[in-house]
């Protein structure tokens, strides 16, 4: 899960409200949402399109221009236009953060709850329906599962939730061993007593 503050998502909120009423009217939500991943994955790993959209020197009418170019008729409409807009209020810096409420605003509209996974390698379709069932019976709403292959975590996996994290990685369970190791050490250093185990 991408890590915005407080204040950008609070902005992005406002724009990617907007934007849901409207697809939902249209019945263009999913389309749309499908649409603002795709564009906001292609901004994470092109910096020439990063700058093009964030380069406050660069002229507003210009990138207008150019984003209908770039865009129109290769996009849905309501993206092209959403995009125009946050060029006209010079917010496209937060279209990562617009795509990410947009679609928790998708989510809770159809009574789902995204659930981040992290695991060192890829999980079973077990340990799917597993995480997938407690999270459901837990939050009284369907777990659209997303996951993501972390190596450093060495194994086990991180579940997140809206702000709630459970750490089940082998890392954070050597992180808590050492931070126990160091306490205790640094109590007998401290009281002078050796502890037996």
């Amino acid at each position: 899960m991408a890590s915005f503050d407080d204040k950008m998502l609070a902005v992005a909120r406002v724009y990617s409200k907007a934007m849901l009423q409207v697809a939902n009217g249209r019945g263009e939500a999913e389309s749309l949402m499908d649409e603002l991943q795709e564009l906001s994955r292609l901004i994470g790993a092109n910096a020439d399109l990063q700058h093009f959209l964030t380069d406050p020197l660069l002229d507003a009418n210009r990138r207008e221009k150019s984003l209908e170019r770039i865009f129109r008729g290769k996009a849905s409409d309501l993206l092209v236009d959403s995009l125009q807009v946050l060029n006209r209020r010079r917010r496209l810096a937060l279209l990562p953060a617009v795509a990410e409420t947009f679609r928790e605003g998708f989510s809770s509209s159809r009574n789902e709850v995204d659930v981040f996974l992290r695991s060192a390698v890829p999980l079973k379709d077990s340990q799917r329906d597993q995480v997938r069932q407690a999270v459901e019976k837990k939050m009284g709403c369907k777990a659209q599962l997303i996951e993501t292959v972390d190596p450093s975590l060495i194994g086990g996996m991180v579940v997140q939730i809206g702000d709630r994290k459970a750490d089940a990685s082998v890392v954070s369970r050597l992180r808590n061993l050492s931070d126990a190791l160091l306490s205790r050490a640094s109590h007998e250093i401290r009281s002078g007593v050796h502890v037996e185990n």
